[in-house]
């Protein structure tokens, strides 16, 4: 007789208007609410969950699905995303996806897919399973800041890159507050140790 399975949502990320794409795969499980895939979405990319965020159905949506009801300078009322499930957006019968913000000075846009639902045996909160290219530092300017952040390690590698952005002083002051970034670094392992995380 075969031994209970447990149902998780298979769910790719990417950061739009980058490109070579920048990515993560991971599964959660059924009974998430919107603030576990927030915080799926922060701990995956590297975000640090300093600012605002919001999920929509579409990218020209002014309606929330969900978000953070308590900031009150917001015009109209934000689903607590606390208290709102996947499965009242997802259906596993067929691929969708949404769209989640984050930061709306630098307005991070993310497209979060959801790519299958899967049956597993084993029993988890949520389980990192692939991934491309780091995500930008964490505010450095939206996309134009992103490309600066690129110039700069460009310029830390190879002096002759032809670039717009820096004077000697500046680049010395961008590589200090970069720190360790690097644009193409993804180690699945090390990040799955933070991320994966068991049914408390």
């Amino acid at each position: 007789m075969p031994g209970k399975r447990y149902l998780y949502y298979e769910i790719e990320v990417s950061l739009l208007d980058i490109k070579p794409r920048i990515w993560r795969r991971f599964l959660l499980h059924e009974k998430a609410v919107f603030a576990e895939l927030h915080a799926a979405i922060q701990d995956a990319c590297g975000w640090d969950d300093y600012h605002l965020f919001s999920f929509r159905e579409t990218l020209r949506s002014r309606e929330d699905i969900a978000g953070l009801p308590s900031d009150d300078f917001l015009e109209t009322p934000v689903p607590d995303a606390r208290l709102i499930r996947l499965f009242s957006i997802f259906d596993c019968k067929k691929p969708k996806k949404i769209f989640y913000e984050y930061d709306f000075g630098d307005s991070w846009i993310h497209e979060v897919k959801l790519k299958k639902c899967v049956e597993l045996p084993e029993q988890f909160k949520r389980r990192l399973l692939a991934g491309k290219r780091s995500f930008p530092p964490e505010d450095c300017g939206g996309i134009p800041g992103y490309e600066e952040c690129l110039a700069a390690f460009e310029l830390s590698k190879n002096p002759d890159f032809k670039h717009e952005y820096f004077d000697s002083e500046q680049l010395e002051d961008r590589l200090e507050w970069m720190g360790y970034w690097s644009p193409e670094f993804f180690n699945l392992q090390e990040m799955q140790v933070h991320f994966d995380k068991l049914l408390e």
